[in-house]
C-alpha cells in the first residue's frame, strides 16, 4: 500500500503530466512516518548539470548501465520528523573500495559528505547494506568509489522514487526471497559470454560466487587477469575467513585484494615480484597461473591426480616447467586456457575462469 500525504500525490501527478524525470521532490513531508521500500533511480550524469563528474565515457547508456549495475534495485526509507534514514545495497562490492556518500542539501544546491554504517556484507551476493541519514527521503546522494576493473574513481549519483514507496518492515532481504523463484543465476545475466569457449565454465565460477563480472550483465572474457584478482579468486575458492593487511610497497591496503595477497603470500601460495612489490595490477601469465595454482593445492593438502596427458611445455620457462607439467596432467590447465600452450601470454579472465572451474570440479576447494 502506497501511503502519500493529498498534498505530495497531487504534486507528483503534475509532475508525471510533465514529463519530467527523476525529479527530487524535497517534500520531507511526502511519506508519513514509518518504514518503507521503493524503488532506486540513478544517474551517471550530474541531475543538475547534465555532464558527467568523473571524467569518464560520453556514452550515457554505457555510464547508465555501468552505475545501475552497482546500485540494488530497491533501498529501505525510514522516514522520521527530523528527515530520513536510508539503507541501500551496493552491489558487486569486491571491486570497489574507497566509497564516499553525499548528500543534496536543497535542490539544486550543494553536497555535503555523510557518515555511512555498513550493515552486513554479504560474499554470496557480493554485496553490502549501507546506512545513512539523508535531508529528504528522495534526496540525490552523490557516490564516489574506486572501481577495480576499469582502474579509477567512478562518480554517479542516484535517489529514491518515491511514486514507488511502499510500506514494509525494512528487509531488503525479504524483497530478494519473493523473487527467488524467479530470479536468474548471477552467470545467466552475462551478456557477452554467449557462445564463448569458456561460457559454461565462466557461468559456472560467477554462479559459486568465486569470480564477479565487470558489472551486472558482462564478464569481459578476453580481458586480462590481474595478479590482485587471481589471489582473490583463490581466497574465495578456499572459504577462509580472510583479513589483514599487506606489507608489500605497492599493495593498496585499501583495496579489495591487499588482505587475499597478504593470506596467498604468508601460506606460501604466491610470491611478490621482489621482496618489497607484488605488482597487483598486472596480468598474471598463464605459467604463473599453474604454478600458483598448484601451490594452493599443496596448502590445502590436495593431492593433484593423474586427469589428463602431459602439456606440451615447449615455450614454457624453466623455472615453472615442473608445475606446468603437474597442472596439466591434473587437468587444470588445457591447451585452450593456456591460449595454445602460450604459457607466457597473459591469462584472461576467461582462461582463469575455466582452470578454477576445472579445479572446482576435479577437486572441490
Amino acid at each position: 500500500m502506497k501511503i502519500f500525504k493529498k498534498a505530495a500525490s497531487v504534486a507528483l501527478a503534475l509532475v508525471i503530466a510533465a514529463g519530467a524525470m527523476a525529479i527530487n521532490s524535497w517534500a520531507a513531508e511526502g511519506l508519513e512516518n514509518g518504514t518503507y521500500t521503493a524503488a532506486t533511480i540513478t544517474s551517471y550524469l550530474n541531475p543538475d548539470t547534465g555532464k558527467t563528474d568523473d571524467g569518464g565515457t560520453a556514452n550515457t547508456e554505457l555510464g547508465e548501465g555501468m552505475c545501475r549495475s552497482a546500485v540494488y534495485e530497491k533501498a529501505v526509507i525510514e522516514q522520521t520528523d527530523e528527515g530520513a534514514v536510508i539503507t541501500m545495497r551496493m552491489l558487486l562490492y569486491s571491486n570497489l573500495s574507497n566509497i564516499r556518500f553525499a548528500v543534496q542539501t536543497e535542490p539544486k544546491g550543494s553536497y555535503e559528505d555523510v557518515t555511512y554504517v555498513i550493515l552486513k556484507e554479504s560474499s554470496s551476493n557480493d554485496s553490502a547494506d549501507i546506512k545513512f541519514t539523508a535531508p529528504s527521503a528522495d534526496s540525490y546522494i552523490r557516490v564516489q568509489m574506486y572501481v577495480a576493473p576499469m582502474g579509477r574513481d567512478v562518480c554517479f549519483y542516484w535517489n529514491c522514487d518515491l511514486s514507488t514507496a511502499e510500506v514494509s518492515d525494512g528487509s531488503l532481504d525479504q524483497q530478494e526471497e519473493k523473487e527467488e523463484i524467479t530470479a536468474e543465476e548471477p552467470g545467466d545475466k552475462l551478456t557477452d559470454i554467449s557462445g564463448h569457449w569458456a561460457e559454461s565454465e565462466i557461468k559456472s565460477v560467477v554462479n559459486k560466487g568465486l569470480f564477479s563480472g565487470t558489472t551486472e550483465t558482462t564478464f569481459e572474457p578476453d580481458s586480462s587477469m590481474t595478479r590482485g584478482m587471481f589471489v582473490t579468486v583463490l581466497g574465495r575458492l578456499s572459504g577462509e575467513e580472510i583479513s589483514g593487511s599487506c606489507t608489500f610497497s605497492d599493495v593498496d591496503n585499501s583495496k579489495y585484494y591487499a588482505p587475499y595477497i597478504a593470506w596467498a603470500n604468508e601460506n606460501g601460495i604466491v610470491n611478490g615480484m621482489s621482496e618489497t612489490t607484488f605488482s597487483p595490477d598486472s596480468p598474471v601469465t598463464c605459467e604463473q597461473a599453474a604454478i600458483i595454482l598448484v601451490k594452493y593445492a599443496a596448502y590445502k593438502g590436495t593431492v593433484l591426480e593423474t586427469k589428463s596427458i602431459s602439456p606440451s611445455t615447449t615455450g614454457v620457462s624453466e623455472w615453472a616447467k615442473e608445475n606446468v607439467i603437474i597442472a596439466g596432467k591434473a587437468g587444470i590447465i588445457t591447451k585452450q586456457n593456456t591460449n595454445g600452450y602460450d604459457y607466457t601470454s597473459a591469462a584472461t579472465r576467461a582462461d582463469v575462469a575455466s582452470m578454477i572451474s576445472n579445479y572446482s570440479e576435479y577437486y572441490g576447494n
